[in-house]
């Protein structure tokens, strides 16, 4: 499977072990942060860290193979929303995953130009 073994993350030194945030490779949202993990190494507390709280939170897309959170997933095709847009109108800005109230060219949020059926929206 193409990608990288868990999502984006940022390590929190923490006296009672590791802690791990982890971010949705598309959108860039925070999805989860971790209880405390001791390990033997950096390397063994963070795959600790996916396996028991961070891959929950994720959909891997089976085209590019990011790690992406659940409003930035098309679960029809199991591929990202960059990969494979909404064919319809979507719920949620790709970029920030703001919740969309109605059909709009640009997120109001992050300015991301939207897109529907794969191409842009026209009036």
């Amino acid at each position: 499977m193409k990608g990288k073994p868990t999502a984006s993350y940022k390590l929190i030194a923490d006296a009672g072990g590791n802690r791990y945030q982890f971010f949705c490779d598309l959108s860039g949202a925070l999805a989860c942060t971790t209880e405390p993990i001791r390990a033997d190494t950096p390397e063994e507390a963070l795959m600790i860290a996916w396996k028991r709280e961070g891959r929950q939170h994720f959909n891997h897309c089976h085209k590019c193979g990011r790690w992406v959170s659940d409003v930035m997933y098309n679960a029809d095709v199991m591929e990202c929303v960059d990969c494979a847009p909404w064919e319809n109108v979507p719920k949620f800005c790709p970029q920030c995953g703001k919740r969309l109230s109605s059909p709009e060219r640009f997120c109001s949020k992050c300015g991301a130009k939207l897109l529907y059926e794969g191409s842009e929206f026209d009036d």
